[in-house]
């Protein structure tokens, strides 16, 4: 007997049915060799350091930098060669002025030494070194944490693992992952003249060819399918296939038997087992198809029609499948932009330069990512890269040029943050509900990048003698631009657990020739730390240029608050300047000096788009407020989130 169709319905509507399925995501831990492609089920974040420690970039000698300044060919610096660092093993050497201490790649950097100066640029005469070539501060140094520090969100919840997201999980200490879980989808071909591939095809029957299909399909979305054979038109069979699948499966398809014709008998199945939502879509090809739900399980039926079954899949089950898998839709691989700064080459050959991309009014915008390469954050925080041909000495600012993206789907941030890192902002960025991008350049990096239109948002701290912030921005002279109060946290001395030396103040600092660890010149802790070593000469009745000469280590530069509570934990420093949630993070002491304001600024074309709004909403919430007070040596600020400084 030949049967109706139920009234068709519209696209959308069979959407909305698809939706009312209330389909739990699941998820599973597994091991980083297994994890590419899959989608991570929650925030990670970094178990330890990376690197763990300060490591030299190069094979050469460990230097006092200062040691070799105004060295060339024809005047090099002689230096005694004190002690080999070896790769791998602990070491406890300490590098004094006038010596040298051989290290290769990837070995730690002694205690004392704040830079490498390459074997290539030096000459060995027994116990001597020649040094030939000036060294600065921080050259041919990977400081610890610079790459990643502890706690650190690296990955994001709903992000795809590449070879580039593992190595990154690798480098931060973690052997395994929670990732979604594949759904599992049972596919089930119907049709009495259907037989598998393979064999001789008898008269009238024809290869299945739905259930290869959907099976690839299937997996290219990300399910594991289950291939449940082929059926006869026969309603026991069929029942019993679909009653197995509800009870092992996450979802079920079926294709053929789902028209109106006399020896069509899915959807009368489906009626004795559950509840029939749609027999008929008003879309060609793709007419005959059917929804139902059984028990919770979604049952797809597609029609028989290899290219109908094809697209129905396409429109209404693989985006089910992705979904539940977290998994994106790809997009245009190789997008055209234009350059924010000058970038150079060699000239000798093909050389390829990482490159961030923005979005920004007239057009896509590509920033070099400047990172050495030691750093595995220098390709994660890439989207792409751009070709300078052979015999070309650099691509000019503002040349339109094609970026090759590094990963399929080519989501680029909502919004782009440059700038001072902190634990706060990285909680904050969690808050937010679309995909953002953190790049660590410290205050004074960010200043620069909102100046260039690079940053959207720069998290910057950095004090003058008439206050946090504003008057920095004021002799900037910046525009179109706004200043957001942000928050408060404790800066001050991170000293060994338990504090050995009875160090209360800088002035015990300074009396105790104890050896610190300092932070990079220009960013916003290294101007605190020296207005606040100013005041302490000044309470000794020195002048501070000579304090600073005859503090250990006061040239050794780090470009992170892990760095230095890294190289206090480790024994190479007994102090350093950072902020109190590193330290206590880290099982050390801290001795506070200064409560500072933590303040973000935006482009004010940025705060006006909806992410920019979203934003400056999270900012200002009170969950944020809790998140803070959770946080040693972090709090919020009355304001928050208000406009503090808007120049013109």
């Amino acid at each position: 007997m030949r049967k109706e169709f139920r009234d068709l319905i519209s696209p959308e509507e069979f959407r909305k049915l698809i939706k009312s399925f209330s389909l739990e995501r699941k998820s599973e831990r597994v091991p980083l060799e297994g994890a590419l492609g899959k989608v991570t089920a929650e925030n990670v974040y970094a178990r330890s350091d990376a690197p763990p420690f300060s490591r030299s970039l190069m094979d050469g000698y460990a230097v006092v930098a200062s040691d070799t300044y105004g060295a060339d060919e024809e005047n090099p610096k002689r230096l005694e060669i004190g002690g080999e660092v070896e790769i791998g093993r602990p070491f406890s050497l300490t590098v004094k002025e006038g010596q040298a201490t051989e290290i290769p790649t990837g070995a730690g950097i002694p205690a004392g030494a704040n830079a490498v100066v390459m074997v290539e640029d030096t000459e060995r005469k027994g116990d001597e070194l020649l040094v030939k070539s000036s060294a600065v501060p921080g050259e041919n140094v990977l400081s610890a944490g610079t790459d990643i520090a502890t706690g650190d969100l690296i990955i994001r919840q709903d992000k795809e693992l590449t070879p580039l997201e593992i190595a990154k999980l690798a480098a931060s200490g973690l052997e395994d992952v929670e990732v979604l879980r594949s759904p599992d989808v049972g596919i089930i071909s119907t049709g009495p003249e259907l037989v598998s591939p393979g064999g001789e095809l008898p008269e009238a029957m024809i290869y299945d060819v739905n259930s290869s299909l959907l099976i690839t399909g299937v997996e290219e979305a990300g399910g594991r399918p289950h291939g449940m054979g082929i059926v006869n038109d026969d309603l026991v069979e069929m029942g019993e296939l679909i009653d197995q699948g509800t009870e092992e499966y996450d979802l079920l398809i079926s294709s053929g038997s789902t028209s109106a014709g006399p020896h069509d008998m899915v959807y009368d199945v489906l009626e004795e087992r559950g509840e029939l939502l749609a027999h008929g879509v008003k879309i060609k090809p793709g007419k005959p198809s059917v929804l139902a739900d059984l028990d919770g399980v979604p049952f797809f039926g597609l029609p028989g029609n290899p290219s109908s079954a094809y697209v129905v899949y396409m429109n209404f089950v693989a985006p089910v499948i992705r979904k539940l898998t977290g998994e994106k839709e790809s997009k245009s691989p190789a997008p055209k932009a234009r350059l924010t700064d000058r970038t150079t080459s060699e000239g000798g050959r093909m050389e390829q330069k990482f490159v961030g991309i923005v979005d920004r009014e007239g057009g896509k915008r590509a920033y070099p990512i400047n990172k050495v390469s030691g750093a595995v954050t220098l390709l994660s925080q890439a989207d792409g890269y751009v070709t300078i041909p052979e015999g070309v000495n650099y691509l000019d600012r503002n040349e339109e040029v094609e970026v090759r993206l590094l990963t399929e789907d080519g989501e680029l941030p909502k919004l782009l943050f440059i700038g001072s890192n902190c634990v706060g902002l990285n909680r904050l960025l969690e808050l937010l509900p679309f995909g953002t991008r953190s790049i660590h350049r410290g205050s004074t990096g960010g200043i620069e990048a909102i100046s260039n239109d690079v940053a959207d948002v720069a998290g910057v701290h950095i004090w003058s003698e008439e206050g946090y912030n504003v008057p920095v921005l004021e002799k900037r002279d910046l525009e179109g631009i706004k200043l957001l109060r942000g928050y408060g946290r404790e800066q001050g001395l991170i000293l060994p657990s338990g504090n050995p030396e009875d160090i209360e103040s800088l002035v015990d600092l300074i009396e105790s020739r104890i050896r610190i660890a300092n932070r990079t010149s220009g960013s916003g802790t290294r101007v605190l730390f020296d207005h606040l070593l100013e005041g302490a000469a000044e309470k000794l009745g020195r002048d501070v240029k000579e304090v600073r000469r005859e503090i250990p280590g006061y040239e050794v530069e780090l470009s992170t608050h892990n760095a230095v509570a890294a190289a206090v934990r480790d024994g190479k420093a007994g102090a350093g300047m950072g902020i109190r949630s590193v330290a206590e993070s880290k099982g050390l002491g801290f001795m506070k000096l200064k409560d500072e304001k933590f303040d973000f600024i935006c482009r004010k074309d940025a705060l006006k788009s909806s992410f920019g709004k979203k934003f400056q909403e999270k900012l200002t919430g009170s969950e944020f407020a809790r998140i803070l007070k959770k946080i040693p040596g972090l709090y919020p600020r009355d304001g928050a989130g208000e406009v503090i400084y808007s120049p013109g």
